[in-house]
């Protein structure tokens, strides 16, 4: 397909000049990089991080809240580290609420439950990466982990007040227990289950193979053909062709288009800047949502046309746009970088 034509096919909104549309649903806030857990398999590695403890300021807070407003994104979501950790939640929570924005809340679900029930918050996100107690202790360096994520989404979904989902990160060790998931979805009606992708990090850029992307692909598209309302596939920014056949990947995976970046979400780093995603692609000197459409550091690295010549001519590029970005996790191929998941690439 020549390059003219691929531009063509990528449909309304993706042109030459700006590559792709931009049209953010949320942003996404990390306020914090202080946690009280050390997960394994966390995206920003070995938690170096995490031990410095620093906050996000205040102000710059209220004024990230401000700059949804002017510019007509609908959802704020708080995340780090662990939010509830950030002195001033209570406040972003409040001030976001006055301004009309829908409240996202990432946690672990360590904090005191009090905290919980005070804060305003629409749509809770609690991380349960996997449903062995022990295990789970093991992986986060916590203790009874488990019984306190479970107990604050019960009674979350109790109250009735808000939405409740289970972000899990979808590592090896998962491969063959997905199952377990749609048991507990089963036995709490209302819970959403957002199986997400084990992200590269500098000191784990490829946590995963394509070996166990077949796997993963294969047992889901098993347990979505068995419980159709309750497995609906997995949040991956991974390639299709991942998998064989490509089209398992594009029914089981929903693609970066569907859900990452700055399709759905623009984010807000440690230091206060602007970002397309988490850990990649800060966008200096970036004012209005319009101004970051034209950004030429986000156009290089999210905009479909930076992909090599195999993703660009394939069918599904619309949806799975090559794959995550992070850069650690990229892989040069024929003088461009893709994901390291893209079945044409070496391993």
């Amino acid at each position: 397909m020549a390059e003219s034509a691929a531009y063509k096919y990528l449909g309304t909104g993706m042109s030459k000049e700006h590559g792709f549309s931009v049209a953010p649903f949320e942003l996404r806030m990390e306020i914090t990089q202080a946690c009280n857990l050390r997960c394994s398999f966390c995206y920003l590695g070995d938690g170096k991080l995490w031990r410095a403890g620093r906050h996000l300021g205040e102000d710059d807070v209220l004024r990230w809240i401000d700059w949804t407003v002017e510019n007509n994104i609908p959802a704020v979501r708080f995340t780090g580290g662990e939010p509830t950790l950030h002195p001033g939640i209570r406040l972003f929570c409040n001030y976001a609420y006055l301004r009309k924005r829908r409240i996202i809340l990432n946690t672990n679900a360590m904090a005191d439950e009090r905290l919980y029930d005070d804060l305003i918050v629409h749509d809770l996100r609690v991380s349960v990466p996997c449903l062995d107690a022990k295990r789970l202790d093991e992986m986060t360096g916590g203790s009874g982990v488990l019984a306190r994520k479970l107990s604050l989404i019960e009674r979350t979904l109790a109250a009735g007040r808000r939405h409740v989902a289970m972000l899990t990160v979808v590592t090896p060790e998962l491969i063959g227990k997905l199952e377990e998931f749609i048991k507990l979805l089963q036995a709490l009606p209302g819970l959403r289950w957002l199986p997400l992708r084990y992200e590269s990090s500098p000191s784990t850029p490829r946590p995963l193979t394509r070996a166990h992307m077949q796997a993963l692909a294969q047992e889901m598209a098993d347990l979505m053909d068995r419980y159709p309302d309750h497995a609906r596939g997995m949040y991956l920014a991974a390639p299709f062709c991942s998998v064989t056949p490509t089209s398992l990947g594009a029914r089981v995976f929903h693609g970066r288009a569907l859900d990452c970046g700055p399709y759905v979400a623009l984010n807000v780093n440690f230091a206060g800047n602007l970002a397309a995603c988490f850990g990649g692609c800060e966008l200096s000197g970036a004012g209005s949502l319009e101004e970051v459409r034209q950004s030429p550091e986000l156009h290089a690295c999210c905009s479909p046309d930076v992909l090599p010549r195999e993703c660009r001519e394939c069918r599904y590029v619309r949806r799975c746009d090559g794959g995550c970005r992070r850069p650690s996790g990229l892989a040069e191929h024929q003088g461009r970088h893709v994901d390291y998941l893209a079945g044409f690439v070496k391993e």
